[in-house]
């Protein structure tokens, strides 16, 4: 019997707003990987799987059909083993919480890759009711899929009461396809783990990893309610992830505000009285000027009937921007 993790989802709050946010299309500039970006530390942890992310998008706020690929995973929100009342801390996590931050980080690892290799298989059933551990009753053992691997994009979040997302920090939530994606050691396919009985809620080795195969450069797109005054943006197709947005008000560099802890949302500023022109430069996991602080210029997004404002209907109004050389390029 598998074990899904019911979520669902976009349940992180998005401060500030009344809308949902978006993503977007780019001219397919080439993207340099800083030299950082290489694979970092191996966390063990244990993985479950989910359906989806709710239509607005996951809690990293990127809409499902925008996500760069089936295979996505959710991080765990809290980190208290054994505390699986309600939400224990406001979202964000404030600052004198930080103790309890699971390996979502208010939403700094989002658009992150990570590699999943699958470890040892329980005996039994492997429910992580609250309170009743994990793998209870049984014992891990080896099985034919031990080293199989999956690459996925971190696209949500994990806050349920149960023992997964309370105790087990390092926990992933895999999507449902994902899990039929894994790849044997052999290279071969492994096929559908949980319709052969072979997922169980597996342990799993996984580290962070540069996106695979990348091409092209980051997209970007205005959400739902953006007008002239109101811009909120999300930005999607990273080659290593997202730990802030800069945008340029006419004269200096500013610190754009996350939207709660939606890591790939975020509400910038005109470059211009206008307010007809943003300049946005963006920064990475490793918190790096991403292409040595290259430049994003961009207008408003086409919404509807021309009126400069996206409409309810409108959760993703992709734009096209022009680029410049950093400083640091």
């Amino acid at each position: 019997m598998e074990s899904p993790n019911p979520k669902k989802r976009f349940k992180a709050p998005v401060l500030g707003l009344l809308s949902m946010l978006v993503l977007g299309s780019a001219a397919a500039v080439g993207v340099v990987m800083p030299a950082s970006a290489t694979v970092t530390d191996t966390y063990a942890g244990v993985g479950t799987w989910f359906d989806k992310v709710g239509d607005a998008g996951g809690a990293c706020g990127v809409p499902p059909a925008e996500i760069e690929s089936k295979n996505f995973v959710a991080l765990n929100v809290w980190d208290m083993p054994n505390d699986f009342a309600g939400n224990p801390s406001p979202r964000p996590i404030p600052a004198d919480k930080s103790s309890i931050k699971g390996m979502y980080d208010n939403g700094l690892n989002c658009g992150r890759w990570v590699q999943i290799k699958l470890s040892d298989f329980c005996s039994v059933a492997n429910g992580g009711a609250a309170g009743e551990g994990i793998c209870r009753g049984g014992t891990w053992k080896p099985d034919k899929y031990n080293g199989a691997t999956l690459n996925a994009v971190v696209t949500d979040s994990c806050g349920d009461g149960n023992e997964w997302c309370r105790s087990d920090r390092n926990h992933l939530d895999v999507s449902r396809y994902g899990v039929g994606q894994f790849t044997m050691p052999d290279g071969k396919p492994a096929g559908d783990l949980i319709g052969a009985g072979a997922w169980n809620n597996r342990k799993i080795d996984w580290s962070f990893i540069p996106a695979p195969n990348y091409q092209g450069d980051i997209k970007l797109a205005f959400a739902e309610g953006a007008e002239q005054y109101y811009a909120p943006l999300i930005i999607t197709n990273l080659p290593n992830g997202i730990h802030g947005v800069e945008y340029f008000d006419g004269s200096t560099w500013r610190r754009a505000q996350m939207n709660g802890d939606n890591g790939q949302r975020y509400t910038i500023e005109a470059n211009s009285p206008a307010k007809t022109s943003y300049t946005i430069r963006v920064i990475d996991a490793n918190d790096e000027l991403l292409n040595g602080g290259r430049e994003y210029t961009f207008g408003r997004a086409d919404c509807a009937q021309g009126s400069g404002k996206c409409g309810p209907s409108q959760n993703y109004n992709p734009v096209t921007y022009t680029t410049k050389a950093g400083a640091g390029s």
